[in-house]
């Protein structure tokens, strides 16, 4: 058994998106007149906008298609993060810098679309170190469903149980267990706890991870 490749959502886990998605999501529902919690959010962390929207329309009776409502939270939150720029997790390129450099082959495979995907590994000109990149709106079935962490795998010509998932959320911890693929669990200390309990190990930095560590993962 061996390391074949390291597969990384997005979201939370190579950039600080969650204040922005958290900000853009209540900055919308006030529109409509709802006033929400920010922990109220928390819970949709690592699905697709269309989801999100989906159920919140029907919580919350939006009185506009679930289309409008993603694409109107989109300019809000694109808005938001031109004013503030979009910031790395700490820790997380000098890790990643590290896995390329053993020769590691590395994907990413985020529920978000697959433009917002280039144009973060673009500003954080982090680009050179993927192989290749999957949105959860190019595979059938979303986290918690295998489907994206298997395509990843396949693409990058390495068995799912050879490979490791670093994630963030609830369901993309499940989504990695689901593809039967080692999964280090990120937790965040800036925001409350999620259900990580399905990763192989869970950690809140990542300043001391290299190949090594995510080898023995495997072996």
């Amino acid at each position: 058994n061996m390391l074949e490749a390291v597969l990384f959502d997005m979201d939370g886990v190579i950039i600080d998106t969650e204040p922005f998605f958290l900000r853009s999501e209540s900055m919308l529902l006030k529109e409509f007149g709802v006033d929400t919690e920010l922990e109220y959010h928390f819970r949709y962390q690592g699905t697709t906008h269309e989801y999100m929207w989906e159920t919140m329309k029907n919580e919350f009776n939006l009185d506009a298609p679930v289309g409008e409502l993603v694409e109107r939270a989109n300019v809000i939150r694109n808005r938001l993060m031109e004013e503030d720029g979009l910031q790395p997790i700490p820790g997380v390129i000098p890790f990643i810098a590290r896995l390329h450099e053993a020769g590691v082959p590395l994907a990413i495979a985020s529920s978000s679309p697959l433009t917002d995907i280039h144009k973060a590994v673009k500003a954080l000109d982090i680009e050179k170190y993927f192989s290749y990149f999957v949105s959860g709106e190019s595979v059938a079935h979303s986290k918690p469903a295998p489907d994206i962490f298997l395509d990843a795998a396949e693409n990058l010509n390495a068995k799912p149980e050879n490979c490791v998932v670093i994630e963030d959320s609830k369901n993309g911890v499940a989504s990695a267990h689901a593809a039967g693929c080692k999964c280090i669990g990120f937790r965040n200390l800036e925001f409350p706890p999620q259900d990580l309990s399905l990763a192989s190990v869970i950690v809140t930095d990542f300043s001391d991870l290299d190949a090594a560590y995510c080898r023995a993962l495997i072996g």
